[in-house]
């Protein structure tokens, strides 16, 4: 949907069809060749999700700094696997440990329970 929203401001059909076929490619095709993929061989699947982050975070990496070279994406690399790991290790470490100071547990989400009192104290 939002491809399809963003492809509406490109100048020409030719620019719309390729963001079109590569969303389809994306977000369509690509999932289903990852399951595939980490069924088959778990280490490939590995290398693969590895090899992802460094070419989206040397990418971004590149396109932050206007003259972007090598340097740039040698930068976004480090910063974004340190904020990969920071983000999706460290964080939920933290959130697994915190679950022991839970005081009331009645199944996998803690519904609130608002305390409802009579009269004006």
């Amino acid at each position: 949907m939002a491809s399809t929203v963003l492809a509406s401001r490109l100048p020409s059909t030719n620019h719309v069809f390729s963001l079109t076929l590569f969303s389809i490619e994306v977000f369509g095709l690509f999932p289903v060749f990852r399951r595939h993929l980490k069924h088959h061989s778990w280490p490939l699947h590995l290398t693969l999700t590895i090899f992802m982050i460094v070419l989206a975070s040397g990418g971004l990496g590149m396109v932050i700094h206007k003259n972007g070279g090598l340097g740039h994406a040698v930068i976004g690399v480090i910063l974004g696997g340190f904020g990969t790991i920071l983000g999706m290790g460290a964080t939920s470490w933290w959130l697994i440990g915190l679950q022991r100071y839970k005081n009331e547990i009645h199944g996998p989400w803690d519904p609130a329970r608002p305390v409802i009192r009579r009269g004006w104290d």
